[in-house]
């Protein structure tokens, strides 16, 4: 039976340094472009396969 991967702690200095850097690029938390594609991803219905190709 395979072990259980644990998630590693965060690194203080690294999680402070990528906050940062997401404020100076004005990230939002709330919306964000890829949220939106995601979105528009999910809603589509998958194209049929075709054999053969």
């Amino acid at each position: 039976m395979p072990k259980e991967h644990q998630a590693q702690p965060d690194d203080p200095e690294q999680s402070k340094a990528f906050i940062e850097k997401a404020r100076e690029i004005d990230a939002d938390e709330e919306h964000s472009p890829a949220d939106e594609l995601m979105k528009r991803l999910a809603s589509k219905k998958p194209q049929p396969h075709k054999p053969g190709k």
